[in-house]
């Protein structure tokens, strides 16, 4: 009787402890959110103003910064909310607003904290801190960003990246010259999507970037070629045809379709049986748009040498160069003998739609 007693007293005992650790924990809740209530106001205020500014001297601008924002930037939670609603704001900003939000952040020495993070050892803070640095496009800085864009950590690297073209456009691309890691296709794709705000440029550096030893600094080199169109690198894009790399020799056959000349088709016409086959439909794909009637003779002796899906592409192909194409494969013997007799009908029935 007695121990059912004192396991009932220890039941007790706990449900009154985990009731107020409850009532507790509630308790904290709602004063911190309360509290992030109140710092959220602050801080839309002081953005709010800064986007708002009427001021007519951008450059000598000094926001007013009453007593109790002055304590609150030195706690961490309230200096990163400000942070990052000032970031958030400058993003999508520009002109005068997009001046007085930098102003703003300068002022609050919230560029110190980041020059703090940029030295951390952990490569997500210091990766921030890059990101935080190009957004506000502190040009100040950007000897130390431009250091970390050869970083170990492929974060940080493609942070500081990023950065430089944010800060320097085009010119941020001279990384290009130095860095000695591979430039994976995720970093490829934002430094591009960087590039895209920026106005078309006849930049230097593509000629050199071609022949680097870095395989990843030549794609990149090539997809810049195909981006913005450089024609007079045709020869260039050309030689790398011959190059060791697979990935090379695709990324070049992209781009020559891009920059072609009357003789490009023909030249990939003479590799289509040399390479692998992601090069050869990327072959084929491309005289989809840039192949001639002098081309149809040559892809259709490609044709006794394929599976059904290359052979269906091809005909593709035969039948977007010219209306003829179609009636020089139903010539052949086999145009009659599945499975090339199918594909012709199906590629026959997709012109007629």
């Amino acid at each position: 009787m007695i121990y059912f007693e004192i396991v009932a007293l220890s039941f007790f005992s706990l449900a009154v402890l985990l009731i107020t650790f409850i009532l507790i924990y509630l308790k904290i809740v709602n004063v911190q959110g309360s509290k992030h209530k109140k710092w959220k106001n602050i801080v839309e205020i002081l953005v709010r103003d800064a986007i708002f500014n009427e001021s007519a001297d951008p450059a000598h601008m000094h926001f007013p910064i009453n007593h109790r924002t002055s304590i609150l930037l030195k706690n961490n939670r309230f200096r990163n909310l400000l942070t990052q609603e000032l970031l958030s704001a400058k993003k999508n900003m520009s002109g005068t607003a997009a001046t007085y939000l930098q102003k703003l952040y300068l002022q609050l020495e919230l560029d110190q904290y980041a020059l703090k993070d940029l030295s951390s050892k952990k490569w997500y803070v210091k990766a921030k801190a890059l990101q935080d640095l190009g957004i506000m496009n502190l040009n100040v800085y950007l000897s130390k960003i431009y250091r970390q864009t050869n970083h170990k950590n492929e974060l940080v690297r493609m942070e500081a990246q990023i950065a430089v073209i944010k800060l320097t456009g085009f010119d941020g691309l001279r990384f290009l010259d130095v860095v000695s890691y591979q430039i994976n296709n995720w970093q490829q794709i934002k430094l591009l999507n960087e590039l895209s705000y920026l106005p078309a440029s006849n930049f230097n550096g593509i000629e050199k970037w071609l022949l680097s030893k870095n395989d990843s600094v030549v794609i990149f080199a090539l997809k810049l070629v195909k981006s913005f169109h450089r024609f007079e690198l045709h020869q260039q894009v050309v030689d790398c045809l011959a190059h060791s790399s697979d990935d090379i020799r695709y990324q070049a056959i992209m781009a020559l379709e891009k920059i072609y000349d009357e003789s490009t088709s023909s030249l990939l016409l003479r590799l289509y049986d040399q390479e692998v086959l992601k090069n050869r439909i990327a072959i084929v794909k491309a005289l989809q748009q840039i192949g001639s009637e002098e081309d149809i003779p040559a892809l259709i002796s490609f044709l006794a040498q394929e599976e059904a899906e290359q052979k269906r592409m091809l005909v593709r192909t035969i039948a977007n160069i010219s209306p003829t194409g179609l009636n020089q494969l139903l010539l052949l013997p086999e145009s009659n003998i599945a499975p090339l007799s199918l594909i012709i009908k199906q590629i026959e029935g997709e012109l007629e739609s």
